[in-house]
């Protein structure tokens, strides 16, 4: 009870700093001003990132899946698990004449996992769901000849905090599902102003929205033994429609400064409402996933997963948006995980690759991302705990029709803890 008693405080603390470390944002991507922003990954544990990103066919007794929530069910009866990884992430932006950068880092996830009963395994925890981080002057010049530049602003992003459920239905067969709660701020602002002149004012038109509500995703996963210790696993998720409710403030006003962080002279206010009430429908997802795996030896795995984005709306508007697909493939390989003599046998060896379609299509051409990463997990001496590192490189977007080429490096530091708190005392 003491332990449980620990675990409680423990997660009450992490979630108010899980909180306002996942709402963060730096310069992340100009494409994040389209829909909800950019897509956060559904595996985003630092083991998984390592592997491409897959999850759906993934089971451990190590960490938190929270991309299958059927994956619960292979913790051990006597074990706690906590997962916590940070992340940190460098991009250059190219157009056809200019090239810029930007970065991000902060906390990506963490989880936790424990058994309930002999048949019922839980797992909770807080990831992001998307990211809002841009700012992109665009300049111009009026019919009078005068010279202006209008810039985009934007930063926040939903967040997902769950609560899942794993099931044993039979010895190769387990049902899970999430209880997810998504929430978020984001922020976004566009300016008009006139950078040759200091007396004519800026034109600041400003929309905050406040998104959250209730939804369930759904999780299966079989196993096929081959052996003792080898097994084929095949997984399945769908996630259903979520329906946010949604609060937005929309503000017009011309100013003096604001920009770049300058003090803001507010001259007068030309419209604003403080409270609009309505929905943003995300749409349903589902996703499949196979892998092979050798206990404590080596995996193979490879997923494809689909989104339906045609349906978005935000206040009954949709968006000209499409659906989504991902596809990944990755692996880990452990050369020998009781090795005495050699630490770096008992060292686990990650890599895989990814390649998404967004759910973005601008002047005609799909925006497109691919990455390739690589990644370790490193035990710590006398103890199943690791830190798991990941590093993955990739682009998103095209040089062509003036659009921006990303290329990005992304490195997530995790520390997966494994403890038993379950045992029961012997006294001889």
């Amino acid at each position: 009870m003491d332990k449980l008693r620990k675990l409680s405080l423990f997660i009450v603390l992490l979630s108010q700093l899980g909180f306002g470390a996942l709402a963060q944002s730096g310069i992340d991507s100009p494409y994040s001003r389209f829909g909800i922003g950019n897509i956060a990954t559904r595996s985003p544990n630092a083991r998984q990132q390592a592997m491409g990103g897959i999850g759906n066919a993934i089971s451990s007794n190590r960490f938190v899946n929270p991309a299958n929530p059927a994956t619960y069910a292979r913790f051990d009866s006597l074990s706690f698990l906590f997962n916590v990884g940070f992340n940190a992430t460098a991009v250059t932006y190219t157009t056809a004449s200019q090239t810029e950068s930007g970065n991000t880092a902060g906390l990506t996830y963490f989880s936790a996992g424990f058994p309930v009963t002999k048949w019922w395994r839980t797992g909770i925890g807080l990831i992001p769901a998307s990211r809002i981080g841009f700012n992109v002057v665009v300049p111009g010049v009026s019919e009078q000849g005068i010279a202006y530049n209008k810039s985009y602003e934007g930063k926040g992003g939903l967040n997902q905090l769950y609560f899942g459920n794993a099931f044993k239905v039979s010895k190769n067969l387990s049902l899970g599902l999430n209880f997810n709660y998504t929430f978020g701020k984001s922020t976004t602002a566009s300016f008009l102003y006139f950078p040759d002149s200091t007396h004519m004012a800026t034109t600041k038109v400003e929309s905050r929205v406040m998104a959250n509500d209730f939804s369930l995703d759904y999780g299966l996963l079989y196993s096929i033994p081959f052996s003792e210790k080898s097994y084929l696993h095949l997984g399945a998720t769908f996630g259903q429609q979520m329906n946010l409710n949604v609060n937005r403030e929309y503000l017009v006003q011309s100013q003096f400064g604001g920009l770049n962080g300058e003090i803001e002279y507010v001259l007068d206010t030309i419209f604003y409402s403080p409270k609009q009430e309505g929905t943003l429908l995300l749409p349903p997802k589902a996703g499949i996933g196979i892998a092979y795996e050798k206990t404590d030896k080596w995996l193979a795995g490879i997923d494809f997963n689909w989104q339906n984005w045609e349906k978005y709306e935000l206040f009954n508007l949709k968006d000209s948006l499409i659906n989504s697909w991902n596809i990944a493939a990755g692996g880990q390989y452990t050369p020998n995980h009781t090795s005495i003599s050699g630490y770096w046998k008992r060292v686990t060896y990650r890599a895989g690759a990814r390649y998404n379609q967004t759910y973005l299509k601008i002047n005609g051409h799909p925006i497109n991302e691919f990455g390739i990463s690589f990644g370790m997990g490193l035990p710590l001496p006398r103890s199943l705990t690791t830190i798991d590192l990941s590093l993955e490189v990739g682009r998103r977007g095209t040089l062509s029709d003036k659009l921006i080429r990303e290329t990005f490096v992304n490195f997530t530091f995790g520390l997966s803890i494994y403890e038993r708190w379950f045992v029961k005392s012997r006294y001889n």
